[in-house]
């Protein structure tokens, strides 16, 4: 793979985070337990992050998934963290 078509999909990554934003506040902001669909937003977030060297945003949203994977809704500072950590990607 190119040099070009990795900075593609990084860029595809980063959009879709960004998409993702509002539906991940708006179920932060509930307190209540994610949706299918918030649990496979966070886990796929916290691994193509990882993937795409983005380490701040791997490490927060790991952090959620592993507390949704439990049965539990995340830390506040957990779910704070992961906010920040998408609205500090590259755009």
């Amino acid at each position: 793979m190119s040099l070009q078509e990795m900075e593609a999909l990084r860029a595809r990554f980063r959009a879709r985070a960004i998409e993702d934003l509002d539906p991940i506040r708006t179920w932060l902001a509930t307190g209540e337990r994610a949706s299918d669909a918030i649990e496979r937003m966070i886990h796929n977030l916290a691994g193509a992050a990882g993937t795409f060297g983005y380490p701040d945003l791997h490490q927060a949203a790991s952090r959620v998934d592993d507390a949704l994977c439990a049965g539990s809704v995340p830390d506040a500072s957990d779910g704070r963290a992961l906010i920040a950590a998408i609205v500090a990607l590259p755009r």
